[in-house]
């Protein structure tokens, strides 16, 4: 276990110019961050955002802010205005086309880099789309198809670099080494994606879950048609309404009903229901086991087809993947209430940050079915923690802030990579960079498995045999009509 505070290093001499498009929770989080790895760069940076939200915050550093608003008509012209050859655009809203970003960048000699891989609006949660089409694995395949396009000399775009995607993939690498030390004796560290694969699979984990509980409380309750959260409330209904989608592994015995897998022998399925209204069970250090939502994020599909091994065609070891949150309480009303409202969204929302007055965002990996069970490693970031570091942030921005700075300094020291992923990236360089802002890291191993307590009241289809099958973890289990 650690807690490490930001040390004296060595500023980045990047000269360029940053223009930051949003700034809203992360983006507010970020700016006094910045100042701690680059020397003089408020002077260097623009804002340009689609609100108000962060003007005060912005010009308080002495960066510029421009209110303006995207759109697929008129982001060329005025990016153009703002980015010169060796800049960088850091991409913190929702709903600006991540890929139209990234090629824009490409052909201006612009590093790109973002938290998430956003489309235009009006595709998450529209019913006149296709529900395959709505889902993340659609807009990562155009990401990658844009990667091949473009090739691996272009300007370095690093796609998904947040805390989740992002962060957590560099915990899951983190966590295998560990446990190939704890279990194998060995301090090797892999040097490719096939061996990091190769790993996985001598440890036997057949299941990754991004486990993430978020403790953090106001002191002023959720009002009725009220959505609460900690985050982009808008970036958090998208993912509520978008099918749950995982990655599913080549030890699962059966796939789940109402699913469907994208193509043939890929491995990556969606459900045919919200991930608002589908639950699993997790477990993380700080409160054991918990039942959160099963929503789609980029990470449970790259991190499965980083760590999959074929051989003549076919897969021979893959992980289940999955994502398992539950965020804020009141977050979690709201996301029901949502449901309630026949998915139509409140009328009032509210980010919370100064009004929080405890709590922690514990987001960290839990690798199972090795000889030990199960090894949760991770982050537990409390609210204190979180604002000694900037004030005016909560835990669950920090651990975004802390994704983006890394990917940020990363892509400086790289500059001509391409299209990159969170996996592509070198994890102990970013996490060295981000534990500074992480809280405790921790890493515990424990014997819960999702089987605990169940059948004991009512009747579930459980497989007893195998307690890390994706029907066991899948929670609120009814056969009724």
């Amino acid at each position: 276990m650690s807690d490490r505070s930001v040390t004296q290093q060595p500023k980045s001499s990047f000269k360029g110019k940053i223009i930051m498009i949003g700034c809203g929770s992360i983006g507010q989080a970020i700016i006094p961050v910045l100042g701690n790895h680059l020397d003089g760069i408020y002077s260097r940076t623009t804002v340009l955002s689609a609100d108000e939200a962060g003007r005060g915050i912005a010009e308080r550093f002495g960066i510029k802010y421009i209110h303006c608003n995207l759109t697929p008509g008129n982001f060329k012209s005025t990016l153009k205005s703002y980015v010169r050859p060796g800049d960088i655009l850091l991409n913190l809203s929702v709903e600006v086309s991540s890929n139209d970003l990234a090629r824009f960048c490409a052909g201006q000699d612009v590093i790109y880099i973002d938290t998430s891989i956003e489309p235009w609006p009006d595709i998450f949660n529209n019913p006149m789309v296709e529900l395959h089409n709505r889902t993340n694995y659609a807009i990562r395949v155009q990401t990658l198809s844009l990667a091949a396009e473009l090739g691996k000399d272009s300007p370095t775009a690093v796609m998904d670099h947040g805390a989740n995607h992002g962060i957590v993939s560099h915990f899951v690498k983190r966590a295998l080494l560990n446990l190939n030390r704890d279990i194998k004796g060995r301090t090797s560290k892999p040097e490719s994606r096939e061996e990091w694969a190769n790993l996985a699979r001598e440890l036997n984990i057949t299941t990754i879950q991004i486990s993430e509980r978020d403790t953090q409380a106001s002191q002023r309750p959720k009002r009725q048609q009220e959505f609460v959260n900690t985050w982009s409330i808008g970036g958090f209904i998208d993912e509520l309404m978008q099918p749950a989608e995982l990655a599913l592994g080549t030890f699962e015995k059966k796939r789940p009903k109402g699913s469907q897998e994208y193509g043939p022998g890929c491995g990556s399925i969606f459900l045919e229901r919200p991930g608002a209204s589908t639950f699993a069970l997790s477990w993380v250090p700080s409160i054991g086991s918990f039942q959160g939502m099963l929503v789609t994020h980029d990470e449970v599909i790259a991190l499965a087809d980083y760590l999959s091994i074929r051989e003549d065609g076919k897969t021979i070891y893959r992980p289940t993947v999955m994502f398992v949150y539950h965020p804020c309480d009141d977050a979690m009303l709201s996301a029901l209430e949502l449901e309630g409202n026949g998915w139509v969204p409140q009328t009032a929302r509210r980010r919370l940050g100064p009004d929080i007055i405890e709590g922690m965002d514990e987001l960290g990996v839990l690798l199972a079915g090795h000889e030990k069970n199960a090894y949760w490693y991770g982050s537990q970031l409390s609210i204190d923690e979180a604002r000694r570091h900037v004030p005016h942030a909560n835990a669950t921005s920090m651990q975004v802030v802390s994704g983006a700075i890394s990917a940020l300094l990363w892509a400086i020291k790289n500059p001509r990579r391409g299209i990159v992923e969170p996996e592509d990236l070198d994890f102990d360089f970013c996490l060295e960079i981000a534990e500074q802002y992480l809280g405790k890291m921790v890493g515990e191993f424990t014997d819960w498995t999702p089987l605990e307590g169940r059948g004991k009241y009512f009747p579930e289809k459980l497989d007893v045999k195998n307690p890390w099958q994706l029907q066991n973890i899948r929670s609120r289990q009814w056969y009724g009509e």
